[in-house]
C-alpha cells in the first residue's frame, strides 16, 4: 500500500516500477520520467535568482520544458518558424531550431534518450533529431499525441490525441506493431486544431500523456465516444519476437474529462489523477478500482506531482488554490491549504521536501514561491517578468534551474541565487 511510503524504502520502488533504460538522466519527459511524477531527484534551490527570460512573439507553450541535465534545455511553441527550440541552459540562447514542424508540436514536450537524441510529434509525423538538430527519421502518423514515452525495451509509445496508439523503433522510427485505432477510422485534420485537449473533451479522446511502469502496463485517459465519463484504461504491452498490446482494464470514473495525465505512484501500485469535477482521484494500478476520491473544491488545469512518499500537489485552475494531499492509504489526508495563494501552475516537487509553484498576483500577473510541501511554508518568491496568466509545466533541471513556460509564449529561467553570486 501507497501508506508504507511514508515509513520508507521509497526510491528503491521508484527505481523498480519506472521504465529508466532509454531515458537521459534528469527531466527529459514531459512530466519528468515514465510515471509522469512531476518530481526531481535532486534538492532544489530555497533561494531563487532570474537568470534569463525567451519570448516567443506570435505563439504559446502548452507543456514544460525538458533538459538533458547537460546544460540543454528543449521547448515547443506554436509561434510562426520553429516550433522546437533548442536552448543553452546558462544564457537562453538558441543553439538551434527545427523549422519543419507545424504548430500541433506544441501539444508535446520534447522527449529526450540516454543517446542524446530528441524525440517529437506534430500533427502529421514523429520524428526523431540529433544532437544538432538534424531529422534522423520520420514516421507519418494520424492525429497529434500529447507528448511520447519509452518503453521497456526501449522504443517510442505514444497515442494520439484521436486514439491511435503507435510504437516505433527508436532508431529507425519503423512500427513495432501496427498502430491500435481505438475509434476506428477517426481522421483528423491538422489546420482544424485540437482545443478540446486542453481540458480532456470529448473531442479529444486522448488528452494526455500515458505512464508506463517497468513491466510494460500502459496507463492513459480515454474518452470512450458516447461514454457519459472519461476515464483511465491500462493495456500490457509486450514486446519482442511476438509484440502485442492487451487491454487490462478500463474505469469510467473521471465526470467531465480530465486534463491530467496519470501519475504513477513510486511502488507502481497505484495511480493518481484528476477529473474536470474537482476531485483527485487514487486508482489501484492493477485492477483499475478507485481507492480514494478527494474533493479539491476546484477543476485542475493539469497534472498532479506526487512524491516518493505519497505526497500530491495538484495543478491550479478554476481559481482553485495551492494545497497539498497525503495519501494515507485508504484515504487522503489534507496537509495544508493556502487560502492566500491561487495557484496558476503545476507545482513540481524535489527531493529535499521543496516545491515550486506559480501563483496569482492580481491583474494577470504571477510569482514563483518555493514552498515546503510538509507545511506549505514560503521559502523564497520571485516575481515573473510581464502579464503571464498562467503557467503550463514548471521544469526543475539537475542544477536547480527552475523553467517556467506560460501559455503566453514566454519561458523564465530561475537559478540557486548561490549559484548567481
Amino acid at each position: 500500500m501507497v501508506a508504507a511510503l511514508a515509513i520508507g524504502g521509497a526510491a528503491d520502488a521508484a527505481s523498480e516500477s519506472r521504465v529508466t533504460g532509454a531515458y537521459q538522466p534528469g527531466w527529459s519527459a514531459a512530466h519528468a520520467d515514465s510515471a509522469n511524477s512531476d518530481y526531481a531527484d535532486v534538492r532544489g534551490p530555497s533561494d531563487l535568482t532570474l537568470a534569463w527570460t525567451r519570448q516567443f512573439p506570435g505563439g504559446m507553450i502548452n507543456l514544460g520544458a525538458t533538459a538533458d541535465g547537460a546544460g540543454r534545455v528543449y521547448v515547443t511553441t506554436s509561434a510562426p518558424g520553429c516550433r522546437l527550440y533548442a536552448l543553452d541552459r546558462a544564457t537562453g540562447e538558441t543553439l538551434w531550431c527545427a523549422q519543419d514542424l507545424d504548430k500541433m508540436a506544441v501539444s508535446s514536450s520534447p522527449l529526450l534518450d540516454r543517446d542524446g537524441r530528441i524525440f517529437l510529434a506534430d500533427g502529421s509525423a514523429m520524428r526523431a533529431y540529433d544532437h544538432d538538430g538534424k531529422v534522423l527519421w520520420r514516421t507519418p502518423i494520424v492525429g497529434a499525441p500529447l507528448s511520447a514515452q519509452f518503453t521497456p525495451a526501449g522504443n517510442l509509445l505514444f497515442i494520439t490525441h484521436i486514439g491511435r496508439i503507435y510504437v516505433l523503433d527508436r532508431d529507425h522510427g519503423r512500427p513495432i506493431l501496427p498502430p491500435l485505432e481505438l475509434v476506428p477510422g477517426a481522421t483528423f485534420d491538422p489546420a482544424k486544431g485540437a482545443m478540446a485537449c486542453m481540458r480532456g473533451l470529448p473531442e479529444c479522446p486522448s488528452a494526455n500523456t500515458p505512464a508506463i511502469d517497468a513491466h510494460g502496463t500502459v496507463f492513459f485517459t480515454f474518452w470512450t465516444p458516447g461514454a457519459p465519463n472519461a476515464g483511465l484504461r491500462a493495456m500490457r504491452l509486450k514486446e519482442g519476437k511476438h509484440p502485442s498490446l492487451t487491454p487490462l482494464w478500463t474505469n469510467d470514473a473521471l465526470p467531465g474529462g480530465s486534463a491530467a495525465s496519470p501519475d504513477l505512484s513510486a511502488d507502481g501500485k497505484r495511480l493518481y489523477l484528476t477529473d474536470n469535477a474537482g476531485g483527485l482521484q487514487a486508482l489501484d494500478a492493477a485492477s483499475g478500482k478507485t481507492i480514494w476520491r478527494f474533493d479539491m473544491g476546484h477543476e485542475s488545469g493539469g497534472s498532479v506531482s506526487s512524491s516518493p512518499r505519497g505526497l500530491i500537489m495538484p495543478a491550479g485552475g478554476g481559481g482553485g488554490v495551492l494545497l497539498a494531499v497525503q495519501d494515507k492509504g485508504g484515504s487522503a489526508q489534507l496537509l495544508w491549504r493556502r487560502d492566500d495563494q491561487i495557484n496558476h501552475g503545476l507545482p513540481p516537487q524535489a527531493a529535499n521536501g521543496l516545491a515550486y509553484a506559480t501563483v496569482s498576483s492580481g491583474q494577470g500577473e504571477n510569482d514563483l514561491v518555493v514552498v515546503d510541501t510538509a507545511t506549505g511554508a514560503e521559502k523564497d518568491r520571485e516575481r515573473l517578468p510581464g502579464r503571464t496568466l498562467f503557467t503550463v509545466g514548471t521544469t526543475i533541471d539537475q542544477d536547480g534551474t527552475v523553467y517556467v513556460p506560460t501559455i503566453r509564449g514566454q519561458l523564465f529561467a530561475y537559478r540557486p541565487a548561490t549559484a548567481a553570486r
